[in-house]
């Protein structure tokens, strides 16, 4: 077996019955997008990429609480059965370390090419539909059924990282105007970036019809038409 085929086995291990929208098939999404940005980008490690692609939720803080987090107990303990020597270990590790939107409210971006097509695919499965289904099931896995769609009385704000990381939950319309609709601008690599596009009129469509079914307040609709 060899390393990508090993940790593709763990990670459905790890992440197989997870609820919550960062399940193994998030994570193989993921993982065929970047593949699919490498086509563009022929000169990244295309191994290295394939790896952390599929690493990058192991040690989520929001499954695996904020240790696990700092120490990539999950990542490390994955690599180190791989097969992988220890400089392609190390590497990924650094990759893995820079994903996720709370690192960028940090000011925390891959600073590699491998990194940045990860990030871009990673923001990518957060946007389009699946990322409007990745939401609701977020939402409901962690609210337990226990908030509304939407809250016409929740205006967004801007949060910082720990602002952000200390938000358990909200009503998940609310939600994407505090994260989904502002991926766009957080694209690194061109492919990632016509990806992203390309699901953001997704997102729009969706509340614009929304909104309009519900008869929001004109605010929404007006905050909305920022981000067309």
């Amino acid at each position: 077996m060899s390393g990508i085929e090993y940790i593709k086995q763990a990670v459905s291990e790890l992440l197989g019955h997870d609820l919550s929208g960062h399940d193994d098939q998030h994570v193989f999404r993921v993982y065929h997008m970047a593949m699919d940005f490498c086509h563009e980008i022929p000169d990244a490690d295309h191994e290295l990429v394939a790896a952390a692609a599929l690493l990058h939720d192991c040690d989520d803080y929001k499954l695996f609480g904020d240790e696990s987090a700092r120490l990539l107990t999950n990542t490390r303990r994955i690599l180190k059965n791989s097969g992988f020597d220890e400089a392609f270990a190390n590497k990924c590790i650094e990759i893995v370390k820079t994903i996720g939107y709370s690192k960028r409210l940090s000011g925390i971006l891959p600073d590699c090419m491998e990194g940045k097509i990860v990030s871009d695919a990673d923001m990518a499965d957060a946007t389009g539909l699946i990322g409007v289904i990745r939401c609701i099931e977020y939402r409901a896995y962690r609210s337990k059924g226990g908030e509304p769609f939407f809250d016409p009385n929740y205006l967004p704000t801007d949060m910082n990282a720990e602002q952000y990381k200390q938000l358990k939950s909200c009503p998940i319309v609310n939600h994407f105007f505090d994260k989904l609709l502002r991926l766009r601008d957080l694209a690194l690599t061109e492919p990632g970036r016509k990806c992203i596009n390309k699901r953001h009129v997704t997102i729009v469509n969706f509340l614009k019809t929304y909104f309009d079914e519900v008869n929001a307040p004109q605010i929404w609709k007006d905050l909305l038409a920022k981000y067309e």
